[in-house]
């Protein structure tokens, strides 16, 4: 995920798999970013840091916010020592850690990894907020997590990136009851392995009346707000504030 940031600032969220990294690169070539300010890595799953390599090696890369979760893996290795050899400062994200890019917009930390915790249930959950407008960005978190969540009052949003790629292991009922998201964004390739997305995850969306956006039907999904109003796709989503 790519976020322009009303000041210029670039933040760039997991990288796909080993395959997607010339995509990414070719995604942010499109959005003339020369330049990432941040680099936020959820979690060492290789769907999520092995596009990172390319990245690293075409796109200059300022610093990168690392979950902290420590994976015994060669993609996780590779990574690492990618942003070692590139010069690139690694930070630890940190819980309730406000991440300063621009002054108009508060991005939060909401989880980072423990050595206790799943990779998935490491990954960095960010909330962003610009004015009226805030988006809950939630890795591959699943329901442990997700519980934890819930008891902060504060992750409510109008939009919500799903967790897991809407695998059954995430989204529960008292999660989207939390969030009270109006529009949910779903990435997963359409004829995955893992069948995401998982019937029960689009029933409770569907019940609740969520409107979505998937990857596999709209490929790149293009969000852009000026804080008060949304639009995905170049249609106008109406939010409550």
């Amino acid at each position: 995920m790519v976020m322009i940031l009303p000041n210029g600032k670039t933040v760039l969220i997991d990288g796909g798999d080993v395959e997607h990294g010339g995509v990414v690169i070719k995604k942010l070539r499109r959005l003339h970013i020369n330049v990432i300010d941040l680099l936020v890595s959820t979690h060492p799953d290789i769907d999520h840091i092995g596009g990172l390599l390319k990245v690293m090696n075409k796109v200059k890369i300022t610093k990168i916010l690392d979950s902290g979760k420590k994976y015994n893996s060669h993609s996780y290795y590779l990574y690492k020592k990618e942003a070692y050899q590139k010069n690139i400062p690694i930070s630890i994200a940190r819980l309730n850690e406000k991440v300063m890019l621009d002054p108009n917009v508060d991005i939060t930390v909401l989880n980072s990894g423990k050595k206790t915790y799943t990779n998935n249930n490491s990954s960095i959950v960010l909330k962003v907020k610009y004015n009226d407008i805030s988006i809950l960005l939630t890795g591959d978190i699943e329901r442990q997590t997700e519980k934890r969540l819930i008891k902060n009052e504060n992750i409510n949003a109008q939009v919500l990136k799903i967790p897991h790629h809407g695998s059954s292991t995430s989204t529960s009922e008292a999660f989207l009851f939390a969030v009270n998201p109006t529009v949910a964004i779903l990435s997963y390739d359409k004829f995955n392995l893992f069948g995401h997305p998982h019937r029960s995850v689009m029933k409770r969306l569907n019940h609740l009346g969520i409107k979505q956006y998937t990857t596999d039907q709209y490929g790149d999904i293009e969000l852009s707000t000026n804080g008060h109003s949304l639009y995905i796709e170049k249609e106008e989503v109406l939010v409550d504030p």
